[in-house]
This record gives structure tokens, sequence and C-alpha cells, in this order.
């Protein structure tokens, strides 16, 4: 019995997590986002899986990420959360647009 309540706990407070694909959303903007049910993750925490991804896509050209907006939904521990993440990619050197 105690193993089971065990497995019962680890698996509600264990988190399922995905991030979409980066997408245009205008000139040189882009946008990812990032779900995350279940678990007790930080809105900043969300946010960041959005950002990480970010600037995989960033440095995969070449070029240094840069935050333009980002917002959340969802409660902690309730509902899902959602994390957006407007970015555009920069040269790494002087920090001009794509």
């Amino acid at each position: 019995m105690k193993t089971i309540t065990t497995l019962a706990i680890v698996a509600l407070l264990a988190a399922c997590q995905s991030v979409s694909d980066v997408v245009p959303a205008g000139q040189d903007t882009y946008l990812v986002g990032a779900t995350v049910r279940g678990g007790m993750s930080s809105d900043a925490e969300v946010t960041a899986i959005s950002i990480r991804r970010g600037n995989e896509f960033c440095a995969a050209k070449g070029r240094r990420f840069e935050i333009m907006n980002a917002a959340n939904s969802g409660t902690q521990g309730w509902t899902p959360q959602q994390s957006q993440v407007m970015f555009r990619c920069v040269d790494a050197q002087i920090g001009n647009p794509l």
C-alpha cells in the first residue's frame, strides 16, 4: 500500500512538458510556445523552456536570441501552464536584426 501511495504522489507531481516548433510571426520575428501539465513549475520555469528553444533556434543560424515579448497563462498545480515568447534573432556581434 505504501508503494502505491508513493507512486501516485510521484505521478501527480511529475510534469509533462512540450515545446512548439519555432514559427515566423512577421518580418524578422518568431514565436515559440511551451506547455507544462501537472507538477509545480513556476511561470519563470515554463517561460525558460520557450526561451531555451528560441536560443537554440538563433544559435543554429549563428545569431543571438533577443526577446521581444513573453506571456503566460494557467495556474501552477491546477491547470496547464503555457508560455508564448516572441523574439528575433540578431547579429551576434552588433545586435542588428537578421
